[in-house]
């Protein structure tokens, strides 16, 4: 029996293991990928796909690298730390989560069931694909959750920007900062009565395309232009770089069958990482977390494991720490 079952492999899990390994607490972390979408940046001149979005990405030097990766560096640190605690990480798929009694019943595909008091899920989501013409020739690799950390490589370039959620609204209006022209595609115009939308409407250097839907992201080796269509008139933009946040996917099937999920499928928690059931908690991109950034994950991931710990403090029977 486990005090604490951490499920997923990402920022979130792994600072809530890091956290448990501080407080001695009887652990078990269950990933399919540890570090989750956080991997080692490759560089090269070509388009990448950063979380939800499309970043072209140019070979930094030495000193911008290491300034880009400091939530990945983090991540990387943990990883490290936590492969060495023999018996506290399983390499293992999770099929099924059943709570009996006041015990979780942790199904795995290779290891059978695992039982804990309290199960922490950071499970994560993925991005939503578009579907265009040219885009999944493009929409390859990964650089991490943050976008924003690479806002260096569009100083003065022209940017395109596609996006249904408001998260590709403050992408846009940072990247306006530095970039030449920046051009905000929005199918779902629903989102243009947010204030964020209608502050880029009075940025200079945005043009914001209301109602208008990407068809293709034209380009060899890298975006070199997209093809968007309003009320059956095409129209052509030329742009150095693309991104595209059409919302996520979370990965929360788990637990379906608690309720605790909202019309989107993201776990509904308190403001400390806790669901409406008593033992259960959630952090990360499963949940509707502040931002997709690496360092919000961490601090998500430990503040759900400061609530799980807590919660075991206050049962009547607590258990030897570390065992």
């Amino acid at each position: 029996m486990h005090d604490l079952i951490i499920i997923g492999g990402g920022p979130a899990s792994q600072s809530a293991a890091m956290y448990a390994i501080g407080k001695q607490i009887n652990f078990l972390m269950i990933y399919e990928k540890l570090g989750g979408r956080v991997d080692q940046v490759t560089p090269a001149d070509r388009d990448y796909l950063v979380g939800s979005i499309v970043v072209h990405f140019d070979f930094p030097d030495a000193e911008d690298e290491e300034d880009h990766l400091i939530g990945s560096s983090a991540v990387h640190l943990f990883e490290r730390q936590i492969k060495t605690r023999t018996g506290r990480v399983l390499n293992d798929l999770v099929t099924q989560i059943k709570r009996e009694g006041d015990v979780f019943h942790v199904a795995t595909k290779h290891h059978g069931v695992q039982q804990g008091v309290t199960v922490l899920l950071a499970t994560g989501a993925k991005p939503r694909s578009l579907e265009v013409p040219g885009a999944g020739e493009l929409l390859v690799g990964n650089l991490g959750y943050s976008v924003t950390t690479h806002s260096q490589q569009i100083a003065n370039r022209s940017v395109g920007v596609v996006g249904t959620t408001e998260y590709a609204l403050y992408g846009a209006a940072e990247f306006a900062q530095t970039a030449a022209q920046v051009y905000l595609v929005i199918p779902d115009t629903k989102i243009m009565s947010l204030p964020i939308a209608q502050a880029l409407t009075q940025r200079p250097n945005v043009e914001v395309l209301a109602g208008y839907r990407l068809t293709e992201v034209v380009g060899r080796f890298k975006v070199e232009q997209l093809v968007v269509e309003r009320a059956g008139q095409p129209r052509s933009l030329n742009v150095d770089v693309a991104y595209v946040d059409v919302g996520r996917e979370p990965q929360s099937d788990l637990v379906k069958n608690f309720g605790i999920t909202d019309q989107d499928g993201f776990v509904q928690t308190n403001g400390s990482g806790a669901t409406d059931i008593s033992g259960l908690f959630a952090a990360g991109d499963v949940t509707r977390a502040l931002g997709e950034q690496v360092l919000i994950a961490i601090g998500d991931g430990a503040r759900a494991a400061v609530s799980a710990h807590q919660y075991l403090l206050t049962q009547s029977a607590p258990r030897q720490l570390g065992t």
